[in-house]
């Protein structure tokens, strides 16, 4: 599915798609919808990690450690 995303400031075509799996680290969740798009931002980025795969996967962050860990 192929649709327009709106955040701050601006918009941008996306592609969505649910893969079999996402793995982060040592977390896995299976049959999650990603938004794939170009991201043009003006500096160097591999991706975003949205808040609904860190609730999908029960995440804790440790800002100071700047570390994710699984809360189960």
């Amino acid at each position: 599915m192929i649709y327009r995303n709106s955040g701050v400031g601006r918009s941008e075509i996306v592609y969505s798609k649910t893969v079999d799996y996402v793995k982060v680290g040592g977390m896995e969740t299976k049959d999650f919808t990603l938004e794939i798009g170009a991201m043009n931002y003006g500096f160097a980025i591999d991706g975003i990690i949205g808040l609904d795969l860190l609730q999908q996967l029960k995440t804790i962050i440790n800002i100071e450690e700047l570390t994710l860990k699984s809360n189960s």
